[in-house]
């Protein structure tokens, strides 16, 4: 299903097609936005990538591990500070228990409260209805901010070198993860990078328990590798043709040392292929 990068819409994953017929008639006759229900984490996670929804309905069973992935993910995508997440009760169904999740605004975490067992749809209804006004209203608050702070500051100014790939001819391959990446920028802070996978959930973290940190590989011409360490702190999903690819930015932690020459270090250059002007270091100026 395509959706709008411009409408209003709620997203609800609910892989209990009982209780995902029972959120859709609940909601569609009562909630203006358009309502789109899908029965996995991955299907969601394509719809996200084709435009952000107000609010995300999430299952109250689906492991802490794969909704701080969704929330963390949500975290990196321009445009999505707004959006709300709700977990989804179990409605009209008398003989379980269920935990309801009071209201809360991306991206803090939900403290969780028990109720009655099975949550009446219209109650359940008009809590949806306000998570979506509360989306809405933050997005223009949010967007009103935006352009204020473009207007008084002007476009961002960068004090480091910043190499194009065409700049940067020293670096051969670029890996991110377990795949291959293209370079579209680098410096010493960070690298821009064009991937054709969603970023896992241990590169979008600060810190991992579990000790497993994200990688940045640069293969260099003169042969030899350079690693630097760090996280994915945007990621704009990007449709070319049929498919999604995603323009990722990745921050150094402050102990990579990767250090790039001056401008006046750079002189340019004749590429064998064609007549591109590429770039190579000056004698002496290491680029590492």
């Amino acid at each position: 299903m395509m959706v709008s990068r411009f409408m209003s819409w709620l997203l609800i994953v609910q892989p209990n097609s009982a209780q995902a017929d029972l959120l859709r008639e609940a909601l569609r006759t009562n909630v203006s936005a358009d309502v789109v229900v899908v029965d996995s984490i991955d299907s969601a996670l394509s719809l996200i990538d084709e435009g952000i929804p107000d609010v995300v309905l999430l299952p109250d069973l689906i492991p802490a591990d794969v909704e701080d992935y969704v929330i963390s993910y949500l975290g990196t995508i321009p445009g999505a500070k707004h959006v709300q997440i709700l977990g989804v009760p179990v409605l009209a169904s008398p003989d379980n228990s269920v935990k309801r999740r009071s209201r809360w605004v991306f991206p803090w975490r939900r403290p969780k409260q028990t109720i009655r067992p099975g949550c009446d749809p219209a109650v359940f209804t008009q809590d949806v209805i306000g998570y979506l006004s509360d989306a809405r209203t933050l997005k223009h608050h949010i967007e009103l901010h935006v352009a204020y702070a473009e207007l008084s500051e002007g476009p961002e100014r960068r004090t480091e070198n910043r190499f194009s790939r065409h700049h940067v001819p020293w670096v051969t391959v670029t890996r991110f993860g377990d795949g291959r990446a293209a370079l579209v920028n680098v410096s010493s802070r960070g690298a821009l990078l064009r991937t054709q996978a969603r970023p896992e959930y241990h590169s979008l973290k600060r810190c991992d328990p579990n000790g497993e940190r994200s990688r940045l590989t640069f293969k260099l011409d003169a042969g030899g590798e350079v690693h630097a360490m760090g996280r994915v702190v945007r990621c704009i999903p990007l449709r070319t043709g049929a498919a999604i690819q995603y323009q990722v930015a990745f921050r150094f932690d402050d102990s990579v040392g990767l250090h790039l020459p001056a401008s006046d270090a750079l002189v340019p250059t004749k590429s064998r292929a064609d007549s591109n002007v590429l770039y190579r270091v000056r004698p002496n100026a290491s680029p590492y």
